[in-house]
């Protein structure tokens, strides 16, 4: 699906969550009983408790009990919008575990990368690992907009990633000029760069 389809159906989503807000929904429908699996669960309260679901002791609770904990259908739509502004920027970390993981998953554990500590790898390295990643449908390349100051090396660690991706660079250019007619921002002062982002 397309970045600028995800983004409708974001919009959609959190309209939906204010008629939800107003509504005053404090139950969950009944077509969520026997929905999730109990990691679904657990990984749904994990967001929406944070820290604070220690004090629950969930892995003695079953299933009933823990959708309970979810509450309603408010916090459940809560959930799946931040999953799928999470799916819209999420970009690939680096990270050995991650980089393990992907090799293990499709059987390349003999592949060079696969042992080599992701630290060392050099621009030939990553270029490799992302044109793997293009191929198995696990990333395509996206546009996002930057201030002018961040380099081509730092935009994957930027603190302050962009909010959004574009499927084609036009896009990206359309947003920037929107950008610069409401903001107070200066043409020099941002710019687009692409990058992967994962699916």
């Amino acid at each position: 699906m397309k970045i600028k389809d995800l983004k409708i159906h974001l919009f959609f989503l959190k309209s939906f969550l204010e008629i939800f807000k107003k509504q005053n929904i404090k139950e969950l429908n009944p077509f969520f009983e026997n929905f999730f699996s109990r990691n679904q669960l657990i990984e749904i309260l994990e967001y929406l408790y944070l820290d604070g679901l220690e004090e629950f002791k969930i892995e003695n609770l079953n299933d009933k009990e823990l959708l309970d904990l979810i509450g309603n259908d408010v916090s459940l739509l809560e959930y799946y919008i931040f999953k799928l502004e999470e799916s819209i920027t999420s970009t690939p970390t680096m990270s050995q575990e991650e980089v393990s993981s992907f090799f293990k998953e499709i059987q390349m554990e003999n592949y060079y990368l696969a042992d080599k500590p992701v630290n060392e790898w050099d621009e030939y390295d990553k270029s490799n690992y992302y044109s793997l990643l293009l191929k198995r449908g696990k990333s395509k390349r996206v546009f996002a907009i930057f201030t002018s100051d961040v380099n081509d090396e730092d935009k994957y660690a930027v603190t302050t990633k962009p909010s959004f991706f574009f499927d084609t660079k036009e896009d990206a250019e359309l947003e920037l000029q929107r950008i610069l007619t409401r903001e107070n921002f200066k043409e020099d002062d941002l710019k687009i760069m692409s990058l992967w982002k994962i699916h």
